[in-house]
C-alpha cells in the first residue's frame, strides 16, 4: 500500500508509540493530554455545507447525517447490526462540523487548519471542484480524509491517492445506470435527446458520460448536444426552448438546488413532450412533488432516500432522522451517513489503539454494509467505492395527486461501473468491456 503500508502500526509497543505521538502533538497544540489512547475520543472533522445555497440540498442534510450518526456510535446499540458496537473499536467520537461554503484556496487552507487542529480523519466535501483540491493536500499531510459526496470522476483519473478515498460513487455508474434505465422504456429508437448541466465538473462530466452511454446502447439516437450554465444561474429556458424546437424526446440533467428547481419547472412549458432524466432528482423531489411530470425518470445517486430498500439500517436512519428533523433523509445525507459508517467499520478492524495510518490500510480494499446497498472499496487501489445504480419513473396518483417511484431498476457494480484502472468515459466508449449486468 505504499507509504501508509509502511507506516501501518503492528501490535504491543506501536500502540504506546501511537499513543507517544498523538499525546506529543496535542502538547504542542496546547491541549491537554490525560489518560490512554483508547479513552481519548476520535477527533473527526465534518467538512460540508453550512451557508450557502448548496447548504439546503446538501450540506444540511449531511450535517444532520453526521450528528445523528455521531451519536448513535457514541450511545451504541441504537443502530442495527453490524453497527452496534458503541464507538470506533470502543472509543468515543469528537465530532467538529467546519464550512465547506468559499473558494477552492479558501477551502485548502482551511483544510490545513483542520489538519493541524489534530483533527485524525476529514469527513465531508459536496463539491466536486473542491474535492479535487484537497486531494493533493491530503497525500502531502498525511492526512486521512474520507469524501462523501463529490463525484466527478476526474477525482482519481490522473493518479490514485493514498490517503483519500470516497466512499460515494461517481458520475460513472449515475450515468450509465440512467442510460441503461432509459433504454428499457418504450419508444426509445430514433429518439433525439439532449443535456442540460451545471458547467463545473459534476454536470460536465455527468453529461459526457450519458451521452457515450447512451448512444453505445442507441446508436441510432439523434444527438441533440449539451446545454451548460453556470451554477444557480437558473439559465434553462433558451435550451429547453432549442431542444422543443428539435423535438427533443428525452433531456438529461444532473442539476441540483434551484438550477433544478427551474429546470422542472420550464420543462413543462419549453419541452412538454420531452421525458426528463434527473440524476440528481430525489434530492429535490419533495420539493417537486406538485410539479414533476408523470414519466420523469429519477436518480439518488444510488440506492439511496427515495430508491432505498427496506432494510433494518435503512429503516433506522429513516425514522430517526425523520423523529430528530422532522424530514426524510435524502441521498446527500445517505452519503455522509455511509462514509462515516466505513470509517468506523475500519477502525473497529483495526482496534482502538490504531493510528489514521491503519484505519486507512483497514479501509483500503474493503466492504461494508451501506444504508442502501454494499459498499465495495473496489477501484482506484480501493480508495474508491462501487455500488448498484438505481433508478425509477415518477407516477402520480389520479385519485390523490400523490407522486410514487415506479418501476425501480437496480443495476449491479459490475454493471455501471468499469474496471480498476481504467476511466469511465474511455470504459464506455469502448463498449462497457467486462461489464457483467
Amino acid at each position: 500500500m505504499g507509504t501508509i503500508g509502511r507506516r501501518t502500526f503492528m501490535a504491543g509497543a506501536a500502540a504506546g508509540t501511537v499513543a507517544a505521538m498523538i499525546a506529543s502533538r496535542a502538547r504542542a497544540q496546547g491541549a491537554p493530554v490525560h489518560g490512554t489512547l483508547t479513552e481519548r475520543p476520535v477527533r473527526i472533522a465534518v467538512v460540508t455545507f453550512v451557508s450557502g445555497r448548496a447548504a439546503g440540498p446538501f450540506g444540511l442534510p449531511g450535517r444532520n447525517a453526521a450528528e445523528l450518526i455521531v451519536e448513535a456510535i457514541n450511545a451504541g446499540g441504537e443502530l442495527p447490526a453490524p453497527y452496534a458496537f458503541k464507538g470506533f473499536a470502543g472509543r468515543k467520537l469528537l465530532l467538529t462540523v467546519y464550512d465547506e461554503a468559499g473558494s477552492p484556496g479558501e477551502q485548502a487552507e482551511l483544510f490545513r487548519r483542520i489538519h493541524a487542529s489534530g483533527a485524525e480523519a476529514i469527513v465531508g466535501y459536496a463539491g466536486s471542484g473542491v474535492a479535487m483540491v484537497i486531494a493533493p493536500l491530503a497525500d502531502e499531510l498525511r492526512q486521512l480524509t474520507v469524501v462523501a459526496g463529490a463525484g466527478t470522476s476526474q477525482l482519481y483519473a490522473q493518479r490514485s491517492w493514498s490517503w483519500v478515498f470516497r466512499t460515494q460513487t461517481t458520475t460513472t455508474p449515475d450515468a450509465v445506470g440512467a442510460a441503461r434505465y432509459v433504454s428499457t422504456l418504450s419508444g426509445m429508437n430514433r429518439i433525439a435527446f439532449g443535456g442540460v448541466n451545471q458547467n463545473y465538473p459534476w454536470g460536465t462530466d455527468s453529461w459526457a458520460e450519458f451521452r457515450a452511454a447512451l448512444l453505445q446502447l442507441h446508436p441510432e439516437a439523434k444527438d441533440l448536444g449539451g446545454r451548460f450554465a453556470p451554477l444557480y444561474s437558473g439559465a434553462v429556458e433558451e435550451p429547453l426552448e432549442s431542444f422543443r424546437a428539435a423535438d427533443a424526446r428525452l433531456v438529461h440533467s444532473a442539476n441540483w438546488g434551484i438550477d433544478l428547481f427551474r429546470l422542472v419547472a420550464a420543462a413543462r412549458d419549453r419541452a412538454p413532450a420531452a421525458r426528463l432524466v434527473l440524476i440528481s432528482g430525489e434530492s429535490g423531489l419533495s420539493r417537486l412533488a406538485s410539479s414533476v411530470p408523470d414519466g420523469t425518470v429519477i436518480g439518488a445517486r444510488g440506492s439511496h432516500g427515495w430508491l432505498a430498500p427496506d432494510t433494518a439500517l435503512n429503516r433506522w436512519f429513516t425514522d430517526a432522522y425523520r423523529d430528530r428533523y422532522e424530514t426524510a433523509p435524502i441521498y446527500p445525507a445517505y452519503g455522509m451517513a455511509n462514509a462515516l459508517l466505513g470509517l468506523k467499520a475500519a477502525w473497529d478492524q483495526a482496534g482502538p489503539a490504531a493510528d489514521p495510518a491503519a484505519v486507512a490500510s483497514a479501509l483500503a480494499g474493503s466492504s461494508f454494509v451501506g444504508i442502501g446497498s454494499t459498499i465495495a472499496m473496489a477501484r482506484a487501489n480501493g480508495r474508491q467505492a462501487i455500488a448498484e445504480a438505481a433508478y425509477g419513473t415518477v407516477r402520480r396518483s389520479s385519485a390523490n395527486g400523490r407522486i410514487e417511484l415506479v418501476d425501480v431498476r437496480r443495476f449491479p457494480p459490475d454493471c455501471v461501473n468499469p474496471p480498476d484502472g481504467v476511466t469511465g468515459l474511455k470504459w464506455i466508449e469502448s463498449g462497457f468491456p467486462g461489464a457483467r449486468c
